[in-house]
């Protein structure tokens, strides 16, 4: 499925956890991970498709707040989105 495929590009650990700490002022609110996101569909907590692309969705607005928009990550987190959107449309 999507989630698997998204796990298992060799980025992907950057998401797979959700940094708890504020940075100059940079506050993550609704922080979210790949893991978290897996744990919800094995627990069946989703409830529509439209939730599921909400939190991934999530994984990258977090990404972009987060990291600087020259940072390794933040290119990480684009590619990523990327071939989500490509997947998704599928």
């Amino acid at each position: 499925d999507i989630l698997h495929e998204l796990e298992n590009e060799f980025y992907a650990h950057k998401f797979c956890k959700y940094i708890e700490k504020d940075i100059e002022n940079k506050v993550i609110k609704h922080p979210i991970s790949l893991i978290t996101i897996n744990l919800k569909l094995k627990n069946n907590q989703y409830t529509s498709l439209e939730e599921f692309e909400k939190d991934i969705r999530l994984i990258f607005h977090n990404c972009y707040i987060y990291n600087n928009v020259e940072s390794n990550v933040y290119c990480l987190g684009e590619t990523l989105e990327s071939i989500f959107n490509k997947k998704w449309n599928e």
